[in-house]
């Protein structure tokens, strides 16, 4: 078949198009900087100038045992006991330390004269199976942006980008930090008014993470329908939530399969799809000081923002907080206003900076949004939040936490300060007697994943 000038220009122009729309892979040349210059996650291997950031070293072998640990029993004791902060950031000495800090973190200056950073010795403690590290070479060259940023695709079971050239691929790695195969885990969430009065709530957390499964593959992640999250989360308190049951899925294509969320309602005893819910629709389960968008500090959809680049920081980050969410009770973490900072670990990480706007004709009530990420891929970081009038109204943090026997990042420990309400909130706490967090190193049968399951799982 011949085809006339005009219509081979134009087949010239659609595919030049479509080009456009795939994004990533780096070269040969470039994939070949991990390991070497680079770790073979993709950040950089050697410390910094000042001394403040250790070069990496491997990270915490599987055999670290500190004290009190004990293998199997769903708690993580702190791996580095004897240290004592280096020094301590206060409303006296905040100058010198301001470029360190996100926006939030200065602005519990302003509001706390009793709030401060401890700043312990940076370690910089995530360590990688070795077929994660395996997958996340060939991701290097094989993983793509697809869909205007919305969609991955040519990646699995590895970090997909280590060498980031996008904001989008900065927010894409965050999204699909290691957090192993599945866990079921039994935590406290709770909310802190402006008097310091708290609320609790608690529940059972079933967490199944099929990019990430080395009995699996690319092909068959993708014949299963690409999903990434299947979480179900069953709460037992308060009371007016007992017997509640949710299933939240997300899949690498939105643009396919877009997240979908059931429930199940004791009170009805029906399980029901939930449609439409806005990105920043508030969790309930947190006061509603945190959003579906901001939940773990971002889980999409990307569709609603520009993600830009701004390159890295050196920066103050929670890290190694082991003893704040396993080994202290909530009563002593929860004080008025904030965290105690008795129990807060900050260090000093690279970490990637990456501003996301709304886009033109998206509804979102933050219409910025800044991230600081860990370079390590931890899942450590922070956010600012900002609303249409460009005030500051949220601040997220999300500490670095390494399950060192089992090498995965530990999922869904964070806290939020709502600089409007005066509140913050704490999700997924394991410090208080019967609450644990069990890894699985197979995955889960594919029924207890499932919407029917929901009223057999919402029953305690």
């Amino acid at each position: 078949m011949k085809l006339n000038r005009r219509a081979s220009s134009l087949l010239v122009v659609i595919a030049f198009l479509q080009a456009g729309l795939a994004q990533g892979g780096v070269s040969a040349d470039e994939a070949a900087q991990l390991g070497t210059s680079l770790t073979a996650f993709g950040a950089e291997k050697a410390g910094n100038a000042s001394g403040t950031i250790p070069a990496y070293s491997g990270g915490l072998p599987t055999n670290t045992t500190p004290p009190g640990f004990k293998p199997g029993s769903g708690r993580w004791t702190n791996p580095f006991p004897d240290e004592k902060p280096l020094f301590t950031v206060n409303a006296e000495n905040l100058e010198r330390y301001r470029d360190a800090l996100s926006e939030t973190g200065k602005e519990m200056f302003k509001r706390y004269p009793n709030y401060r950073m401890d700043v312990y010795p940076s370690h910089r403690s995530v360590a990688y199976p070795t077929w994660v590290l395996e997958n996340t070479r060939k991701n290097a060259t094989s993983a793509r942006l697809i869909k205007d940023g919305v969609a991955l695709d040519g990646a699995y079971g590895g970090i997909p980008f280590p060498i980031p050239k996008t904001g989008n691929e900065v927010l894409w790695n965050h999204l699909l930090i290691n957090t192993g195969v599945a866990y079921d885990a039994y935590a406290t969430l709770w909310s802190v008014d402006g008097s310091g009065r708290s609320v609790k709530w608690a529940g059972h957390f079933t967490f199944q993470n099929s990019y990430y499964d080395p009995a699996s593959s690319a092909e068959e992640h993708k014949k299963n329908g690409s999903l990434y999250h299947q979480h179900v989360y069953n709460w037992s308190v308060p009371a007016g939530s007992s017997g509640f049951a949710v299933l939240d899925t997300q899949t690498l294509d939105p643009t396919v399969e877009p997240r979908r969320i059931w429930d199940y309602d004791p009170a009805t005893r029906r399980v029901r799809e939930v449609t439409g819910l806005p990105p920043d629709l508030g969790l309930g389960s947190l006061g509603s000081l945190v959003t579906f968008d901001q939940d773990n500090l971002f889980t999409g959809p990307l569709d609603q923002f520009d993600f830009k680049l701004l390159g890295k920081r050196e920066m103050l980050i929670p890290y190694n907080t082991h003893a704040l969410f396993f080994e202290t009770p909530a009563e002593r973490i929860l004080t008025p206003g904030h965290l105690n900072p008795d129990f807060v670990r900050w260090e000093w990480h690279r970490v990637w900076v990456v501003e996301a706007t709304i886009r033109p004709g998206k509804k979102n009530q933050h219409h910025k949004k800044v991230f600081y990420l860990d370079e390590d891929w931890s899942g450590a970081g922070m956010s600012d939040e900002y609303d249409a009038a460009g005030k500051l109204v949220r601040g997220l943090f999300r500490p670095g936490m390494p399950l060192y026997d089992v090498q995965v990042q530990i999922p869904r420990c964070y806290w939020v300060y709502d600089l409007e309400k005066n509140m913050y909130a704490l999700d997924q706490h394991f410090g208080d007697p019967g609450l644990s967090f069990q890894p699985r190193q197979q995955a889960l049968p594919k029924l207890n994943l499932k919407p029917d399951a929901l009223a057999r799982r919402g029953v305690f």
